[in-house]
């Protein structure tokens, strides 16, 4: 038997980020189990197709590890303003850092560079890295968890933390409840060139079909995107030669960086909201895409996940202090009477979003062009808004 105190099933970002965080303030003895042996190779010769928006928040968090030195030296991208609008109509809100008094709205990180950093970091740790390794029973007994793979392996923990996904094979092994449905929207990403720099702005065009981001990056002309359409939309935009594919985007951005001179391959993948009805039982704590998936139209996804992370970790040691059982049901439910109302007003803001720019309308459509203006005025309603998503 491998005994541990924790075992963090999946070495995605969030695994790799609560492994490393609770090795940092405590002295538990922690293993991390994944079905695919993490290899994050990056190299800055070319951009990831895959990033991530990080907040504020966020930044602080990845401070906490004492990792956001070694990113900023190898290539984080921020953004100072940001520009939304109505991509059928004359509504607009423009963002800028200074009406928080801060040098960035937020950043753009590749996720490739962010877990090779992370990956790099727990190498000088005690954390051990069991992979590859399936899983096939993970057992309730009577002051631990047993975690049995498929070659017959075991190892017990007194707690384990599910970070492994959207897919999580925790959540569906112990058939914790769900609330799913789909967004009918497929998400195109990929890296491209225009002929206009984008000046540090992330892009947000809103249409009837989905939203439309750019997310600047270090080169001054090149930008990731993610482009949510509906799903037969978005076939036909997969299916087409670069060419036609770099005029559709140019036109669905109304030209603001001009031409599009050049396009990476694409890569895409449906949307889903998922919630779990309880992030944690006993000895077990659900975090990141494991408890909650959203549209990625507001680019909160890893930012959720990480403020999990945080309040875990900070729950866990808080208990450790008082010499509480850390892995107590009474315990966990700190973290998720915490996180499970924040993700929810995340998740239900995201689908009102999402809603009101799919309807047709015409009511709606000139009361949500008003309503873009009249926040676009409001310094005081901005403001919360960007706090709001920080």
């Amino acid at each position: 038997m491998n005994a541990y105190d924790v075992i963090v099933i999946g070495s995605g970002t969030v695994g790799l980020s609560v492994a490393l965080a609770l090795s940092q303030k405590t002295a538990l003895r922690i293993a991390i189990l994944d079905i695919k042996k993490p290899v994050y190779h990056w190299s800055s010769e070319n951009y990831s197709t895959r990033v991530s928006a990080i907040s504020l928040a966020s930044k602080k968090f990845l401070q906490t590890l004492s990792i956001w030195k070694t990113l900023a030296e190898k290539r984080v991208s921020p953004y100072r303003k940001m520009q939304v609008w109505d991509g059928e109509g004359d509504g607009s809100i423009d963002f800028d850092c200074e009406e928080i008094a801060e040098t960035a709205l937020g950043y753009i990180i590749e996720d490739d560079l962010l877990r090779s950093v992370l990956f790099d970091k727990i190498q000088q740790t005690n954390i051990q890295i069991i992979a590859p390794i399936t899983l096939k029973d993970l057992f309730d007994r009577e002051n631990h968890m047993e975690c049995v793979s498929d070659d017959g392996k075991n190892f017990s923990a007194k707690l384990v933390i599910a970070a492994d996904g959207a897919r999580s094979w925790v959540r569906d092994y112990r058939r914790i409840l769900m609330k799913t449905w789909s967004y009918h929207h497929i998400a195109i990403v990929a890296t491209v060139k225009t002929e206009l720099p984008h000046q540090q702005i992330a892009y947000q065009c809103f249409s009837a079909a989905g939203p439309l981001a750019f997310l600047p990056l270090q080169d001054p002309c090149t930008s990731s995107i993610v482009w949510s359409q509906i799903s037969s939309k978005a076939e036909k935009l997969l299916m087409m030669t670069d060419e036609d594919f770099k005029l559709s985007l140019a036109n669905a951005l109304h030209h603001r960086l001009g031409k599009i001179l050049s396009v990476s391959p694409r890569f895409s993948f449906p949307l889903q909201m998922r919630h779990v009805k309880n992030y944690v039982q006993p000895r077990l704590a659900l975090i990141g895409d494991a408890a909650h998936t959203l549209h990625p139209l507001a680019g909160q996804g890893v930012n959720l996940g990480l403020a999990d992370v945080d309040k875990l970790v900070n729950v866990i040691v808080e208990a450790i202090r008082k010499k509480q059982d850390f892995s107590s049901v009474q315990v966990l439910r700190r973290y998720e009477r915490f996180r499970k109302a924040e993700n929810f007003t995340m998740l239900a803001m995201m689908d009102v979003l999402k809603n009101l720019f799919a309807t047709e309308m015409a009511v709606i459509k000139q009361l949500r062009n008003k309503g873009l203006s009249f926040v676009n005025q409001c310094h005081i309603l901005k403001k919360f808004l960007i706090n709001s998503a920080n």
